[in-house]
């Protein structure tokens, strides 16, 4: 049947709506894109970051991908737009997440509008996906779920045009797209009930599933699909010692890719009690992705798609097994892992559209077209409105911090100096980026990596004029391991006062924001620079110390703050001060949300944003037009990190050295 007239619903039931003409549907599929990289372009960040996307970048450009880095796809096209970009790798890998995270949106907005048979339909779904929240913050660095979105959306689309017109090669992309979306996140095997059950349901379809020809096309595809995964097990054949044989390697390989070590504890291992607290962190997720409206419209959607079952099935499979699998996963980042239950949610929305647009039609006649209009232009104004109010609070063209954190330690280093740089994970990952693309002059060692030999390493290295400097980690790990053998003394080369020393310099009457949330429970959470931080700003009149999961106080510098807010759950509010209004967003779940690329909570002045906040103090001074005069960090990931000169004791060597 000719695209563009009426023809019956997948599921068997008459379709609504006529289904759009292929060229219109794909036009509005690569507007919603356009605006969607303009978003993340317009926002995107810069320069490197910690955690797992300062790894993913310190790896771009090296063609040796271990196991352990488990994303043949994501490195492959990752690599490839960095080098087109040009410039910083950091740079092009975060351009990257753009680049996919808008493809991601304009898929969404076809399959939304093939679902539905309405142009307005799909263009809801897609803006509500490029306009939430997880979605964006993912889609502006250097992260697989932009890319693991776009290859589910791709693998859905293959699926419902196969629906349309069967056949062995409509269905061979949709079992190749499959398997091609595995080389970059394994997470994609959550899609696979969802696929099976939507081709079992179609006339024939559990003959054709079970059919030799079928089963064939699966095999092939599959392995055509883990070849991607050559590139990784090259690595351990080209290591000094390989593993002796093929079961060793391939046990190895098996172990370092699936992350053996630590999923185990991961995977269906939430506490129970926890798990009763995850309805709340649910909900809290959901809305500050759609909203309370968006709720209301996804209900209306999965209402819309009872009347195609086949639809409702294909739609809620999928996001039953993705939600139960980030529902369970014992991890510090679950928000990311509803990333692909958010995209069934952003369906439903677009069904909740066309359900509502269905239901604007029975209005009579001399009104209808009135009420269509105005129904459309409501539910397209509302995810383009939470554009405009989310665009603040994940704008990260501006943020420096990890690069200024990385040069303030490395602050004075010279070639022939040496740092033992043991460090937070976190932050490790961020060294590592900045050692390999921006300072590979700098000598780093860990000092954990060289435990056995560090006596040696640090004495000849002094023995040979070079100056050696360390972390309070590396300094702690080095004492244990040595005891007095080393002499470390505070370098005054590195600013790490405590807070209070920081911010005397600010005038009185300087508008502040200051945030406590729950901090890291592996970093040292200094409660008396808090408490001389907090007295100073408030003139002696509050004292803060470990507070619930959220507080802010706000106000003038040595007054009694004029905002006040404490509370165990996330929470927004608005205060102003001398005439600038400042939104504060609490936008984390704690104390169980432990990584936090975007940052924990925000405070934006005006439309700027201001001040991220972490985990930990958070503080900013603004000036009486409420642009930021001094950021700073205590407790926290961000805050200033000592530096150690390192020395031998006297006395504590023998003649001759070690």
């Amino acid at each position: 049947m000719p695209r563009g007239t009426s023809r019956p619903d997948p599921s068997g039931t008459p379709s609504s709506f006529p289904a759009p003409p292929n060229w219109s549907a794909s036009l509005l599929a690569a507007l919603v894109g356009v605006f969607a990289f303009l978003l993340y372009r317009s926002t995107l960040l810069a320069g490197v970051d910690f955690g797992d996307t300062g790894s993913f970048q310190a790896a771009i450009g090296d063609l040796n991908l271990s196991p352990r880095q488990a994303y043949p796809l994501y490195f492959a096209l990752g690599n490839l737009v960095a080098w087109l970009a040009g410039g910083e790798p950091a740079f092009g890998l975060n351009l990257f997440s753009a680049i996919t995270g808008a493809l991601a949106a304009g898929v969404l907005t076809l399959i939304a509008c093939e679902l539905t048979g309405s142009l307005a339909a799909g263009l809801v779904g897609g803006l509500m996906l490029a306009s939430s929240y997880t979605f964006w913050t993912q889609a502006i660095i250097a992260e697989v779920y932009a890319l693991h979105l776009l290859m589910t959306g791709l693998v859905l689309i293959a699926l419902l045009y196969w629906d349309r017109r069967p056949g062995p090669g409509r269905l061979a992309v949709v079992f190749g797209l499959y398997a091609l979306s595995f080389g970059n996140h394994l997470m994609t095997v959550l899609l696979a009930p969802a696929i099976v059950l939507f081709i079992a349901t179609s006339p024939g379809g559990v003959r054709l599933i079970f059919s030799r020809r079928v089963i064939l096309l699966a095999a092939v595809t599959a392995a055509a699909g883990a070849c991607q995964y050559l590139w990784n097990a090259s690595y351990l054949w080209h290591l000094p010692d390989p593993p002796a044989t093929f079961q060793a390697m391939a046990k190895a390989f098996w172990f370092d890719v699936t992350k053996s070590d630590w999923r185990e504890t991961m995977v269906m291992a939430v506490h129970e009690y926890a798990l009763k607290r995850r309805v709340g962190m649910y909900g809290f997720d959901l809305t500050q992705q759609i909203g309370r409206p968006g709720i209301a419209l996804a209900a209306v959607g999965l209402l819309w798609l009872l009347t195609r079952p086949r639809l409702a099935l294909l739609v809620s499979s999928a996001w039953l097994t993705a939600f139960l699998f980030a529902y369970t996963y014992n991890v510090g980042d679950t928000h990311v892992f509803f990333l692909p239950s958010h995209q069934m949610v952003m369906l439903a929305c677009a069904c909740g559209a066309a359900g509502l647009l269905a239901a604007a039609r029975f209005t009579p006649a001399p009104a209808r077209t009135l009420v269509l209009s105005l129904t459309a232009a409501a539910l397209i104004a509302y995810p383009l409105w939470r554009a405009w109010d989310t665009w603040p609070a994940v704008d990260r063209h501006e943020d420096q911090r990890p690069v200024t954190w990385l040069s303030a330690v490395a602050h004075g280093l010279g070639e022939p100096d040496v740092l033992l740089a043991d460090v937070n994970w976190q932050l490790e990952n961020g060294f590592d980026y900045y050692q390999t693309h921006l300072h590979p002059e700098l000598n780093m060692v860990r000092a954990t990596d060289a435990i056995l030999t560090l006596s040696t390493l640090v004495h000849n290295n002094l023995e040979d004029g070079r100056n050696v400097y360390a972390t309070p980690v590396a300094r702690d790990v080095t004492l244990a391991a040595y005891g007095n053998l080393f002499t470390f003394s505070a370098d005054p080369a590195v600013d790490a006062r405590p807070l209070a020393v920081r911010i005397g310099s600010l005038a009185p009457g300087t508008p502040y924001v200051l945030a406590v949330l729950a901090p890291y429970p592996d970093l040292v959470f200094d409660a008396q620079e808090l408490a001389e931080a907090s007295r100073l700003l408030t003139g002696n009149t509050t004292t803060l110390g470990r507070e619930p999961s959220y507080a802010v106080i706000a106000g003038r510098l040595g007054q009694h703050p004029s905002f006040v807010r404490r509370s165990d759950l996330p929470w927004r509010d608005q205060v102003t001060i001398d005439g600038v209004r400042l939104d504060v967003r609490m936008e984390s779940w704690l104390p169980a949300d432990t990584i936090r690329r975007a940052g924990f909570g925000h405070v934006i002045a005006g439309r700027r944003h201001v001040l991220t906040l972490e985990r930990g103090v958070s503080f900013v001074a603004l000036s009486r037009s409420g642009e930021p005069v001094l950021a700073a960090y205590a407790s926290s990931l961000f805050a200033p990190l000592a530096r150690y000169r390192v020395t031998p004791t006297p006395g504590a060597w023998p003649a001759g050295g070690p």
